[in-house]
């Protein structure tokens, strides 16, 4: 698919400081470094969006967290825009089904995850969605395009995001020296809780409250990351652990049963009955034991988290018709 006919991009993007509005920032700079003007459209917080005729009106939020948090990625904000085909606008995958209440514009839904994707959304409207033609569809994921393949979606199209570079920055040369599991109790805490209640003897490193420096540091000294959430996408979390030398495990759900969205060995893959038998345990202790080794084997994982801001300018380049960088 090409949108090489597209003069402007817009999109619409909730004010709120989690993966998903990092990764339209991200695309919005990137589409804006390589020629096609894109702003973004911001809602929620006391500010909305409103289409009247041919025009989408932006109230913009009181309090716009987003501007400040992602001001390195230079966020264009849009606050109106005429909707004409030469103009795509771009839906978060929570507002997919309101792809047909926007006129004259072209339209695309950008999967950056699935399984939250739909929720409370009828089988009628899933179904007008998926068989409305005009609508284009970007996955972040192989578990996204996995997602749309079987729902019927002819052809969908890659768009994704990269690691804060505030993680990448420093490669890391070893796996990390402290003996602990980092983890985040906001995903899987009753997955968590039953994991580290029946292994006394690791230490919890858990994420929680925050700030972005101080992340950084944790993961940049811990051995251990273990991810208990369901995956809806290729989730940060991962990546920035990998990224920073801790050796990575995921869950083998949603986008954690795909290479693609995780280039692990198999050894790094669990699911709920490892943690109740204590094999994931086992493994975990396998690793503090060796980390060397393990972190050795997750080489290509690393290697990936690297490229990814190039992959996504290529991306950019392939959806506007240009022919890849030599």
């Amino acid at each position: 698919m090409s949108i090489k006919f597209v003069k402007r991009v817009t999109f619409l993007c909730p004010a709120l400081l989690t993966g998903g509005p990092e990764a339209v920032h991200q695309a919005a700079q990137v589409l804006n470094q390589e020629g096609l003007p894109a702003d973004i459209a911001y809602y929620g917080a006391g500010g909305g969006l409103r289409i009247d005729g041919s025009r989408l009106e932006v109230t913009p939020p009181a309090e716009n967290p987003c501007l400040t948090e992602f001001a390195h990625y230079e966020p264009v904000v849009c606050r109106q825009a005429l909707l004409r085909r030469h103009h795509l606008v771009v839906l978060p995958e929570v507002l997919a089904v309101q792809a047909a209440s926007i006129p004259g514009a072209s339209v695309a839904v950008w999967w950056l995850s699935v399984d939250n994707g739909l929720l409370g959304v009828g089988e009628a409207a899933r179904r007008s969605l998926f068989a409305d033609r005009s609508v284009r569809h970007f996955h972040q994921s192989a578990y996204a395009e996995d997602f749309l393949r079987g729902v019927g979606i002819p052809a969908s199209y890659p768009l994704g995001d990269f690691t804060d570079p505030r993680f990448t920055a420093v490669p890391s040369t070893g796996p990390n020296p402290e003996p602990a599991v980092a983890y985040n109790p906001a995903k899987g805490a009753d997955l968590a809780a039953a994991f580290f209640g029946g292994s006394p003897g690791l230490r919890a490193a858990p994420i929680q409250g925050m700030s972005k420096p101080q992340i950084v540091d944790l993961l940049g000294s811990t051995m251990v990351y273990v991810d208990f959430g369901h995956l809806p996408g290729k989730d940060r979390l991962p990546r920035e652990a990998a990224a920073s030398g801790a050796v990575v495990f995921v869950r083998r759900l949603g986008a954690g049963r795909f290479a693609g969205d995780f280039p692990v060995p198999d050894f790094f893959r669990f699911d709920e009955a490892d943690v109740h038998s204590g094999e994931l345990a086992r493994r975990v202790a396998a690793v503090q034991v060796e980390p060397g080794r393990f972190w050795a084997e997750q080489e290509p994982f690393r290697a990936r988290i690297s490229g990814e801001r190039e992959e996504l300018r290529e991306q950019v380049r392939r959806l506007r018709g240009q022919r890849q960088a030599a």
